[in-house]
């Protein structure tokens, strides 16, 4: 009965290769080259930057993808064994540094508290401050929770909303990096947090880097915003004319607790006050989004955490975790956030080319892209960006791999069929992030 059975998979086989159907016996009878892969992984690694304020040799990049591209197909279903391969070379190939680092600007420093670990979180603290003021330590004593490591980075340069110029966003993002591949803390449970420039810039982070992060706490900030005064200190939301874009539609899936004082002249609450007035809208328009988000303006408080405060809002947002897969997503891109590129920066701003489960290859000013996922069915809406450009990832948690994959384009069908197990996407989408969650074996490139 062994062998009939055996001829009998070996004649359905036959039948499928002659009418041209999918391989998939074949290559869920293939066994990993763990070896060849592991080796491929350390030089990957070995060779990436160290820090987000260095770039890819991208000569050796393309060497390295097509080598990835030369396993051919994975066995279905070896995603988790590959992951865990590669993450050993990120591991292994992580920068060891204590504190500090270097950048184009000079030594970048950090406070660090705790030892991390995979079942420890991470608060990235942000000071306060403004030109010529900020200090590391003042975060450092605040933002404190057991069972999570915390990075509390010092300023590079003390000017005006420092956490969102050239330099903050790149030393920021090497941080994350830092705690996900030196420390191995849980990449899920990532929060930002920090008072007054620190609010301004976790408030940042949260909405232009929204998939790093489970939950954010920014603290009597600001937006960027266009105001009737000269500066963005005003009380009024009236006197807001425009919201800096990119920032306050993407954290549709995020958890997000702010708050600020009516009587707060340092970082005075109009623009807190208007972008909770147009977070309401997207709520109102989005049933299923915008539902993490807790906003409060303190009657009588200025500068100053009102009662109960940090502490109420630590004990909620750390509760959080990650939406890594959400089924909708909403980018909105921003190429040039303020404050503008300065004539002396050392190196340009950041180009965010991931979202969640979306690639972007060429990221433009004002672009949006809304996904949504229902089972194995996406549509995607682009605006301000050419299909072609866009990239969509998948893992087996997002879809039925034994069902085919329909994806449409402003209602439209461009893709129907089973994407295939890759090893490129699994380097890849490591690769952009160091985040061991955020891995995806199989992609749908939009056509033309």
């Amino acid at each position: 009965m062994a062998a009939m059975r055996s001829r009998t998979a070996l004649g359905l086989l036959g039948l499928a290769l002659l009418l041209g159907g999918p391989q998939r016996p074949l290559a869920a009878a293939e066994k990993l080259d763990t070896k060849r892969i592991a080796e491929l992984a350390g030089r990957w690694f070995a060779a990436r930057p160290k820090t987000c304020f260095q770039e890819w040799d991208q000569a050796l990049r393309a060497k390295l993808v097509k080598e990835a591209e030369g396993f051919g197909p994975l066995p279905e279903g070896s995603l988790n064994a590959v992951r865990d391969l590669l993450w050993k070379a990120v591991r292994k190939h992580a920068p060891n540094v204590k504190e500090e680092i270097d950048t184009p600007y000079g030594p970048a420093t950090w406070i660090q508290k705790g030892a991390g670990g995979p079942r420890s979180g991470l608060i990235l603290g942000l000071h306060g401050g403004g030109e010529g003021a900020g200090d590391a330590g003042e975060a450092a004593g605040k933002w404190v929770a057991p069972g999570h490591m915390g990075m509390y980075p010092q300023g590079i340069r003390l000017v005006h909303d420092t956490w969102n110029t050239v330099h903050g966003e790149r030393f920021m993002l090497t941080l994350l990096e830092i705690a996900k591949a030196q420390h191995d803390v849980d990449p899920d449970r990532v929060y930002a947090m920090g008072f007054s420039m620190g609010g301004t810039g976790s408030w940042f982070l949260a909405g232009r880097h929204p998939d790093l992060l489970a939950g954010a706490i920014p603290a009597h900030g600001v937006h960027m915003a266009d105001t009737t005064e000269k500066t963005v200190k005003v009380k009024d939301p009236a006197k807001v004319l425009a919201m800096e874009h990119g920032i306050l539609t993407n954290v549709r899936n995020l958890a997000v607790y702010w708050y600020t004082g009516l009587e707060d002249v340092n970082c005075e609450p109009g623009t807190y006050l208007k972008g909770w007035e147009m977070l309401q809208v997207l709520q109102k328009e989005d049933a299923q989004g915008y539902k993490l988000l807790r906003f409060k303006a303190h009657e009588g408080v200025a500068h100053t955490f009102p009662p109960g405060e940090p502490g109420t809002g630590m004990k909620w947002i750390l509760e959080q975790r990650r939406d890594s897969f959400p089924t909708h997503v909403v980018w909105e891109y921003n190429a040039a956030p303020q404050p503008l590129q300065i004539a002396d920066d050392k190196i340009d701003r950041l180009q965010k080319h991931w979202f969640y489960w979306v690639h972007c290859q060429r990221p433009v000013d004002l672009m949006s892209v809304n996904a949504t996922r229902q089972g194995n069915e996406i549509d995607v809406d682009p605006a301000v960006v050419y299909p072609e450009d866009l990239t969509l990832y998948l893992n087996p948690s997002m879809i039925d791999v034994a069902q085919d994959v329909v994806v449409r384009v402003k209602g439209k069908e461009v893709f129907r069929g089973k994407p295939v197990p890759d090893l490129v996407s699994i380097f890849e989408s490591l690769d952009a992030r160091l985040d061991r969650t955020l891995v995806f074996d199989r992609r749908v490139k939009l056509p033309e």
